[in-house]
């Protein structure tokens, strides 16, 4: 299948750094729960080739000390976001990057969520946010049809792909990418409720 003219696609993914525990989430009158902290993305050309990459570590501005789990699985320490830019100017960049007239996909429905969320908890206006689809539930339509939420590796097993090292923003994005391609996305676009 081919890219739209219209339409850019952009494979996204992020990572976020959580409270040590739910109680310390609450900030004033605004609540967060997961500051991202890495915003990775694949922009597709017309015949689904990676065209270019957004990759970016945030400096969060809550959670300050990284979860120990979020280190162990993203390996992404306090030094590492110590390096990084605000959430506000990492994301400004990204949505500029992405251009015009484009619609997201991701694996889940966690990280449009995500960046929502942190939009709003940092006073950023989401209502130019476009459409995501979930492509795990297109995978899920199309390849296991086991009405199951499997996760990324999962896939990548599944169709034999050689893969890059999960739990990185940006290679979890070139991952899914490497997905979408074997999807039908003619079929999976039309019968998708976003």
């Amino acid at each position: 299948m081919q890219v739209s003219d219209e339409v850019t696609y952009i494979v996204m993914d992020l990572e976020w750094n959580f409270p040590m525990n739910k109680f310390r989430a609450v900030r004033g009158d605004k609540t967060i729960f997961n500051e991202i902290i890495q915003i990775g993305a694949v922009k597709l050309g017309k015949n689904l080739e990676n065209v270019d990459t957004f990759n970016e570590i945030i400096r969060p501005q809550y959670y300050t000390k990284m979860n120990p789990k979020v280190i162990e699985i993203t390996e992404i320490t306090d030094e590492t976001v110590q390096k990084g830019r605000t959430f506000q100017d990492v994301c400004d960049e990204y949505l500029k990057w992405c251009g015009e007239n484009f619609v997201f996909f991701s694996w889940g429905a966690n990280d449009i969520i995500e960046l929502e969320r942190n939009m709003e908890f940092y006073g950023m206006d989401t209502s130019g946010l476009p459409d995501c689809y979930d492509l795990q539930v297109i995978f899920d339509d199309q390849v296991t049809m086991d009405g199951r939420d499997n996760p990324l590796n999962y896939a990548i097993w599944k169709l034999g792909i050689s893969a890059e090292r999960c739990h990185d923003a940006l290679n979890d994005a070139l991952n899914t990418a490497e997905v979408l391609r074997r999807m039908d996305l003619s079929d999976g676009i039309d019968g998708y409720e976003v």
